[in-house]
């Protein structure tokens, strides 16, 4: 049944949050005149997006379908759509350099056996578990599987030349949704850094507990947050690193490049060589971190 109150939160919103309440309110919450959400292309992010996107159709499919000529078939497909300034790219070298370097992460993929033959665990196209109190947690898992253990094993792809800082949420996030959803202590949690790692990295397993209280207490400040429309700039003044890109763009300061009414149900921007920001968007800096937001 829909619920009206309902407050969703992912890793990624929480991250955004964390960061600046204006930045969260911009990218999650605010529409633009076509009702869609907008967000900001950049070639870490294309390249990203675009990793992720081939991996995910690459492995719904049956094992035996699974060659390299269909991996790269999918990527030359979905690399059109983020060609030129579609993703953010400013030159056509740095595109060559931004599809070389995803060509060699998938290359990299490739080369790991695991995926030629694993089956993952079925799941809701839109995972979702009730916290409470109208809040809601979802996320968008890259693989899970079932070992022969019993063990729910999550692994998340990494497409960013950075690891993971310590402290990190996400992995703690996803094991407590895994954990709602198939009711289950039994989880297992990886990375696998495919700009450099040939196989995913085990990190230890969280505390399901101290995962929850922690959402509870973030998704209730976010929740009071959205119902008093209080989304001020963490800086105080009328922007900051996290959100003045995207209220640039909010402002009407950026390129709208392409557009996605029915899958993102969103509009893609680069900031016009105007907006102060352009040098980061050229150098291919993500601002808010070279990951896909979810």
């Amino acid at each position: 049944m829909f619920n009206p109150n309902a407050v969703y939160i992912s890793p990624s919103s929480l991250g955004d949050f964390e960061k600046c309440p204006q930045a969260y309110y911009y990218k999650n919450v605010y529409r633009s005149p076509r009702g869609l959400k907008i967000q900001i292309i950049n070639p870490a992010l294309a390249i990203g997006q675009t990793v992720h996107d081939v991996l995910g159709q690459y492995l719904d499919l049956t094992p035996e379908k699974r060659t390299k000529d269909e991996l790269f078939r999918i990527f030359e497909w979905i690399w059109t759509g983020v060609s030129g300034e579609k993703g953010g790219f400013l030159s056509v070298e740095e595109e060559k350099t931004g599809k070389e370097r995803a060509v060699l992460m998938l290359e990299r993929f490739l080369g790991n056996d695991h995926f030629k033959s694993a089956t993952q665990v079925e799941i809701p196209s839109f995972p979702k578990a009730e916290l409470g109190n109208d809040l809601i947690l979802t996320g968008k898992l890259d693989w899970i599987e079932k070992d022969t253990d019993g063990y729910y094993h999550i692994i998340d792809f990494k497409t960013g030349k950075n690891e993971e800082k310590e402290g990190s949420q996400q992995l703690p996030i996803y094991s407590f949704l895994v954990s709602k959803i198939f009711n289950t202590d039994k989880i297992k949690t990886s990375y696998w850094y495919l700009d450099k790692d040939d196989t995913f990295v085990d990190i230890p397993q969280s505390d399901l507990t101290a995962t929850f209280e922690m959402l509870k207490q973030k998704g209730e400040i976010i929740k009071m947050v959205r119902q008093t429309h209080s989304y001020r700039c963490q800086s105080g003044r009328e922007s900051c690193w996290a959100c003045r890109d995207i209220l640039a763009v909010a402002q009407g300061k950026g390129k709208l490049v392409l557009m996605d009414p029915v899958n993102r149900k969103q509009e893609i921007y680069i900031l016009i060589p105007e907006a102060p920001t352009v040098v980061s968007v050229a150098a291919g800096i993500n601002t808010s971190g070279d990951e896909l937001p979810f």
